[in-house]
């Protein structure tokens, strides 16, 4: 059995239930070697007064670093305009606290090193709206709850970035950009330094649009490589709504990203989880479900995870030495009568009972 599904439920040092997995581990072996010295050698015929005693100084030992990035799934801040009653606007006014909503994830955010999530929505006060079923927003102060959350990036390829039109879309730009928060989208890419190594993120639409997001991928990775970054994250909204199980263009495009360099593969949209695969050694994880998730008030499955990317880096050397990944299993809601916007570390036999659930939806693709 794969690696993968062997170890999904292995022990962690963590506090809660979580499962850590190994996939790749390229750690240099050390080899001693000793050459014998003869008697005949020169240096035994040479005068011990000549023979200089000062011994040759070892390499430096490398400096490695331990990078941990989190990602987790669709975070609508705020909601469509025609929900009446509860809401997640009817929360922020009576908590009246930003940092209320990822306060159950905090202790996993802010002792990592970066955490991006997908943001399914905008930050505006436009009214003016597109033609469409759904439409998500939140006034530009909620970015706020981002920061108090200790996210550091967004991605914004998806199908509600353009909910409020193009000023729509600016202003959330402006806000983000405000509020200090990273963002990529198909025409936009992050790139941060952190712990010496060089981290890209990039996003793209899947459906229709595989061809053009292939073309935009290649064309980014090759950009990114020349720059010097050493880990590229690929995310990718796509999928088939509440289906467990990815689509046939879902594989496609991602084993695609990783044959054209990607080193993680990231999937949003269906609001449920799916499965994940190893793939040449990468891991890809096809939907990681809902998060603080606005856009409805009590879905059915309000499972979902944290996926942690734990990379070790040889800053000496400037190279990566070794990966870890780990699934830390979560809820949407710290309530199970209702969303309450407030996703949280699930634990004890629930914490079981969603790694149990990925191990089954990953069977098929390993």
């Amino acid at each position: 059995m794969n690696r993968f599904l062997i170890a999904i439920l292995a022990l962690s040092v963590f506090p809660f239930n979580v499962s850590s997995f190994p996939v790749t581990n390229n750690q240099d072996k050390i080899n001693i070697t000793a050459s014998r010295i003869s008697q005949e050698d020169p240096l035994f015929l040479t005068d011990l007064t000549t023979v200089s005693t000062e011994k040759a100084m070892p390499d430096p030992l490398p400096k490695i670093e331990t990078i941990i990035l989190s990602f987790a799934g669709d975070c609508t801040i705020g909601s469509d305009e025609s929900y009446r009653g509860y809401t997640f606007h009817k929360v922020y006014r009576e908590v009246k606290d930003p940092a209320y909503f990822f306060s159950g994830a905090k202790s996993i955010f802010s002792n990592d090193d970066y955490t991006l999530v997908n943001l399914e929505g905008v930050f505006t006060n436009e009214n003016r709206k597109a033609e469409k079923e759904f439409r998500y927003k939140g006034p530009p102060e909620y970015c706020e709850i981002l920061k108090a959350g200790s996210i550091e990036g967004v991605t914004l390829a998806n199908n509600h970035t353009l909910d409020y039109l193009q000023s729509g879309y600016d202003e959330t730009i402006k806000t983000l950009n405000e509020w200090g928060i990273d963002y990529t989208d198909e025409d936009v890419y992050i790139i941060k330094e952190i712990k010496g190594a060089k981290i890209g993120f990039l996003g793209y639409r899947g459906w229709s649009h595989e061809k053009k997001s292939n073309q935009l991928l290649v064309r980014h990775v090759k950009q990114m490589r020349e720059q010097g970054v050493n880990f590229i994250v690929v995310n990718y909204h796509w999928g088939d709504m509440y289906s467990y199980k990815p689509n046939a263009q879902q594989k496609s495009m991602a084993r695609f990203a990783i044959d054209n360099g990607a080193d993680l593969v990231i999937g949003h949209h269906p609001h449920v989880l799916q499965g994940m695969e190893v793939y040449k050694g990468k891991s890809i994880v096809y939907s990681l479900g809902n998060f603080c998730y606005g856009g409805k008030m009590n879905p059915e499955d309000k499972d979902t995870i944290i996926f942690q990317q734990l990379i070790t880096f040889n800053i000496t050397e400037n190279r990566i030495v070794g990966t870890e990944s780990r699934i830390i299993p979560a809820r949407i809601s710290s309530r199970t009568d209702i969303n309450d916007f407030r996703p949280v570390i699930a634990r004890g036999d629930e914490a079981e009972r969603i790694l149990q659930k990925i191990k089954a939806l990953s069977e098929d693709l390993n």
